[in-house]
């Protein structure tokens, strides 16, 4: 999926991917990248709007504080170690 975040329909399906996690990371995007504030701010507008995305909104937000804290660059982690996995197996196949 690609995340447009010029674009509040972008934003909003992004979202709804996975609520628990991207409500509070639209949240600190929306403080932290004020030039994408208010394409954020309508896709939250939109999502306050919907009584059944609102409720999914708030229950996201109750879960994120459930779930574990990743460490910033956890994918750039997984991918080294797929590397590392791959340069093993071809260096197995050379001998």
């Amino acid at each position: 999926m690609i995340l447009n975040l010029n674009d509040p329909a972008s934003i909003l399906a992004w979202w709804q991917v996975l609520p628990q996690r991207h409500g509070s990371q639209l949240l600190a995007m929306a403080r932290l990248r004020p030039q994408f504030a208010a394409p954020i701010q309508a896709a939250l507008r939109r999502i306050r709007a919907d009584a059944t995305l609102n409720a999914q909104f708030e229950r996201g937000l109750t879960d994120a504080a459930l779930l574990p804290m990743r460490p910033a660059g956890h994918w750039q982690t997984a991918a080294d170690e797929d590397r590392a996995e791959t340069s093993e197996c071809q260096a197995e196949a050379v001998h």
